[in-house]
């Protein structure tokens, strides 16, 4: 079968499973685009930097998850592997695809979509009455000019005005878990930035990021969303943010932990939501 430009693998990882909202928006922006979407991830199409303390069982991952993208870019014409997550990305272009004879392109979801900015940007009917503050990492743009792609998709949304949050390092929060102290400067000074541009919120790229900052929501009257919650505002769509919730006090209902998986939600969502805030002071 010959590749379809218009067919797509959106491969959104494993960690994002968290956010099951983020998923279900990128990809029903990817669809308003104009692109036929599959959407592949979690264990079974594992990327391996999970595993990099066991090279043989990484590269026997890593390899499998690039053999299921070579068949289904052969079987159903789905050229390109859509990512969302920065190092899924950048293990798939410096890793993955030189070691396993990849037959597929590789793109990032801000790439296709600020490329298909033109055929969005009629479907942002709703202003979106905000001041934000983007929240933007230096570490991915040797790979992906995120920061500068995701401004482009938002400046096309009616009545947003939007600052430019200090840079950080790393290619998004997580990375700087393992620096002492660094999660608390990087949050710190996006929130003193928020406050000091009179912002109102606090806009996310990446689920890492995501995950840290909603901590914070309503410190000093400034709320987080992320950038695919504002695009679906801007549309009309309603998107909720559970994790936002259970991170700041909400009780996860019963259905919630089910579609998680108890296993999943005990080892992966429970112990977060135990974290104190990266600020002092805050709840």
């Amino acid at each position: 079968m010959a590749v379809g430009p218009d067919r797509i693998t959106f491969w959104f990882g494993c960690n994002v499973l968290r956010h099951a909202e983020l998923i279900r928006l990128s990809i029903m922006l990817l669809e308003r685009a104009g692109y036929d979407v599959s959407a592949a991830g979690g264990p079974a199409y594992c990327c391996g930097t999970a595993h990099d303390h066991q090279p043989k069982a990484a590269s026997t991952m890593s390899g499998r998850t690039v053999s299921r993208f070579n068949e289904a870019a052969a079987s159903e014409g789905r050229g390109t592997v859509v990512t969302w997550c920065p190092s899924c990305h950048m293990h798939m272009a410096d890793i993955m695809s030189p070691g396993s004879t990849a037959k597929f392109d590789v793109a990032h979801v801000t790439e296709m979509l600020a490329d298909s900015a033109d055929r969005l940007a009629p479907l942002l009917t709703v202003p979106v009455k905000r001041r934000i503050l983007l929240h933007r990492h230096l570490g991915f743009r040797t790979h992906v000019p995120v920061n500068d792609r995701v401004r482009a998709l938002l400046s096309r949304i009616p009545g947003l005005e939007i600052v430019e949050g200090p840079a950080q390092p790393g290619h998004m929060c997580s990375s700087l878990a393992a620096v002492p102290g660094a999660l608390a400067v990087a949050a710190g000074e996006t929130w003193d930035a928020a406050v000091a541009n009179q912002c109102d919120t606090v806009c996310t790229i990446f689920h890492t990021c995501h995950r840290e900052l909603v901590a914070l929501e309503g410190r000093q009257n400034v709320h987080v969303r992320n950038w695919v919650h504002l695009i679906a505002e801007a549309m009309g769509i309603g998107a909720s943010d559970e994790y936002r919730g259970w991170r700041n006090g909400g009780a996860p209902d019963v259905a919630a932990i089910e579609k998680a998986g108890e296993r999943n939600y005990n080892t992966l969502i429970e112990p977060e939501l135990r974290k104190p805030s990266p600020l002092p002071g805050s709840a």
